[in-house]
């Protein structure tokens, strides 16, 4: 990615459109951090789609939405793997769950695919910038169950998404008011998720009427239920951080963001409505963040990766590490030089943490040779570097890039105050396997909040298991000893077996 930008940047500069990068400067981090003007109008959906979410059916075992008829809805994805849903709310904001990222806090694992357009046009994939859940959620709970996540790159008035409306004041509609869900979550509870979009109108239910519901669990005060208490018509597990919207009546329907798909009891189960995150609630704390100068916040792995600080002078290396510089009372060049220290310092901890990042395919540009090009060849031995790192992964087949966990031994006295339990995990992947030590959820809520966590740690266990064969069939090949032969064998490296309970 910033390669490309690197060459928009020359190609721009030479078609005299844009100023010429000092043969020092890296790509400014300040644009990424401002909103620029929104997307079209909130809450709009293009005038080939308005009208057309009257569904009936329903998110578990329902019909698929039109395309282009959420513009605003956007899909999370770990790893390039599909997890939740969300709600774009401003160019470079998403609202979703606070729960889905539970055990995988970290952003450079993470991106966002935007609304297809109308005319089923290919969805946009976007990295996530920063994560931001609410600091009172409780992950016991559910309550407060609501983040911020900041796009990278903001999104495109041009194209076909859009945010949707937040709410003005504190008051919400009344209960009966039909409002519409949507998601790609699981058809039916536990079943497979859909392919595509599904939709539904399902009505707010009063405090009262949720609360002798669902009993204790439901926290009013930041908490709201929509559904039908016959059941048949609910969000399902993958439409968490997925939208409930109401349609606010004028020349112009705008459709109005009042609850996040956080969590319920079941899926369409009779007196078992879906509970949502009360967005109206938490209107200040959203402002407050999405509006936050970009000096107030501790530059993201993403920024720190993005600046190139071999050269720069002192003043330009304040620009990711301003927030720095602002908490030191000291003389200015004093801090300068403080801030720069902690920022790089941060980078080489981002540096670690950016195994693993998948990074969205890009449309393929034509090669610049970099001598017109200041700083793109240091760019393209980044690559060339971050290539070599993952190339254990990269040589393994698509067709095979499948991981199973075969075998999960625990230890049933070790289970911890969030409910897990130590054990050992046999996983496989491309023909090889790994043995590691990790913490798992033997119940199904347990076992999905671990999962993520899960994943990362059976990544790098491959990994290091591939560097360390390759580092041995390097030192075999050197000393020639006999033949190499095919066949079966593990990855895993030496581990001293678990202690039983």
């Amino acid at each position: 990615m910033e390669i490309q930008h690197r060459l928009h940047e020359c190609r721009g500069c030479a078609n005299h459109t844009i100023p010429c990068p000092g043969p020092w400067r890296s790509r400014p981090q300040a644009p990424l951090l401002q909103d620029p003007a929104e997307p079209g109008p909130c809450g709009e959906r293009r005038p080939s789609a308005v009208n057309v979410t009257r569904a009936h059916g329903r998110i578990v075992g329902g019909s698929a939405a039109p395309p282009g008829a959420w513009p605003w809805l956007v899909r999370l994805q770990l790893g390039g793997q599909p997890l939740c849903g969300g709600v774009l709310v401003a160019a470079s904001w998403v609202l979703t769950a606070a729960h889905c990222f539970a055990g995988a806090p970290n952003e450079l694992l993470w991106t966002v695919t935007l609304a297809e357009g109308p005319r089923g046009e290919q969805a946009e994939e976007v990295p996530v910038n920063r994560i931001l859940p609410h600091p009172k959620f409780d992950p016991r709970t559910f309550h407060n169950d609501l983040a911020l996540v900041q796009l990278w790159t903001p999104v495109s008035r041009a194209g076909a998404v859009r945010p949707v409306c937040l709410p003005q004041g504190p008051r919400e509609p009344p209960a009966g008011t039909a409002c519409a869900i949507a998601g790609w979550g699981a058809l039916f509870e536990d079943g497979p998720e859909a392919e595509a979009v599904r939709e539904a109108r399902v009505p707010l239910l009063s405090a009262d009427t949720c609360k002798r519901a669902l009993g204790p669990e439901l926290h009013p005060s930041s908490m709201l239920c929509a559904g039908y208490l016959a059941g048949g018509i609910d969000s399902c597990q993958g439409d968490s951080g997925g939208p409930l919207t109401c349609s606010e009546p004028g020349p112009q329907p705008r459709e109005v963001l009042y609850g996040v798909t956080s969590w319920g009891d079941g899926c369409g189960e009779p007196g078992k409505p879906g509970v949502y995150t009360r967005v109206a609630v938490f209107r200040d704390w959203l402002q407050e963040q999405m509006s936050a100068p970009p000096s107030s916040r501790e530059p993201s792995c993403r920024e720190l990766l993005a600046w190139d600080p071999p050269g720069e002078p002192l003043a330009d290396a304040a620009v990711p590490c301003a927030f720095y510089a602002r908490l030191c009372p000291g003389p200015a060049a004093a801090c300068a030089r403080l801030a720069q220290q902690q920022c790089l310092q941060r980078r080489r901890r981002c540096g670690s943490r950016a195994a693993g990042a998948r990074f969205p395919k890009r449309r393929p540009e034509q090669r610049e040779e970099a001598n017109g090009c200041p700083g793109l060849e240091g760019l393209r031995q980044k690559l060339t570097t971050l290539q070599g790192t993952h190339a254990w992964i990269l040589q393994v087949p698509s067709e095979h890039l499948a991981m199973d966990f075969q075998e999960v031994l625990a230890d049933l006295g070790s289970k911890t105050l969030t409910g897990l339990f130590r054990a050992w995990v046999r996983a496989g992947l491309g023909g090889q396997h790994v043995v590691f030590g990790g913490l798992v959820g033997l119940e199904p809520a347990t076992m999905a909040r671990s999962l993520p966590r899960l994943l990362v740690q059976a990544l790098q266990a491959f990994r290091l298991a591939a560097l360390a064969e390759a580092e041995g069939s390097q030192m075999g090949a050197r000393q020639r000893q006999g033949p190499r032969t095919k066949g079966h064998h593990s990855l895993s490296p030496q581990i001293s077996p678990a202690r039983g309970p």
